[in-house]
């Protein structure tokens, strides 16, 4: 019957041969193989040393992609955390900067002193309310309304520029009526003509 080298694997080996022709091994006392087939977990070294080495190539990129998955999980987290503090902080910011003002003290200031007024505001977050005259869009297409404190004819007034946050809340700035009195919240943005509030949110 064959034997089969159990150091390389080289089969058929005559029963006669003491030595591998391949390897040289001594195969005297090896058992001969049934059938002339190699007995299942006698495959030779070489075959053995791939598949060990093609398990092992597949853990460690297993491992290394776990370990990259847990690292963005991990970032997105922080993330999300750090996001979440800057706008709690700029919450916390404009809480401590806001002013509430009623459009008609906010303009009586204005005309009795400017640039008293300007100071007093500069860098404020204002809370205003006061009557809608007309509304619009600039030209890079910013919504905004104009306040009065009930006097049309009055000479200063406030721009408020919006900054929708999608657009159902931009609609619901551009049907704002004319005489209707509303509350807003926004940065005081200095004089032109009239008085400049950016970045508004309604309130009511």
């Amino acid at each position: 019957m064959a034997k089969t080298c159990p150091s390389c694997g080289y089969r058929p080996i005559g029963p006669f041969i003491d030595n591998c022709p391949v390897c040289a091994e001594p195969v005297r006392n090896v058992r001969s193989d049934d059938a002339g087939y190699a007995r299942p977990g006698s495959w030779p070294p070489w075959l053995r040393w791939v598949l060990g080495g093609a398990l092992l190539a597949v853990v460690s990129v297993a491992g290394c992609c776990g370990l990259g998955l847990w690292h963005l999980g991990t970032a997105i987290k922080d993330t999300q955390k750090a996001f979440e503090q800057t706008m709690a902080n700029a919450e916390a910011d404009r809480r401590a900067r806001t002013v509430v003002v009623a459009a008609a003290e906010l303009l009586q200031e204005f005309q009795n002193n400017p640039d008293a007024a300007g100071q007093k505001y500069k860098g404020k977050y204002l809370e205003l309310s006061g009557v809608v005259e007309r509304g619009g869009t600039d030209r890079a297409g910013t919504p905004f309304v104009v306040l009065h404190a009930g006097d049309e004819d009055a000479k200063v007034k406030i721009e408020c520029f919006f900054d929708p946050v999608d657009d159902k809340d931009e609609a619901r700035i551009k049907r704002l009526a004319k005489g209707r009195t509303i509350t807003v919240r926004g940065e005081y943005d200095g004089r032109v003509s009239n008085v400049q509030v950016r970045g508004c949110v309604l309130v009511k």
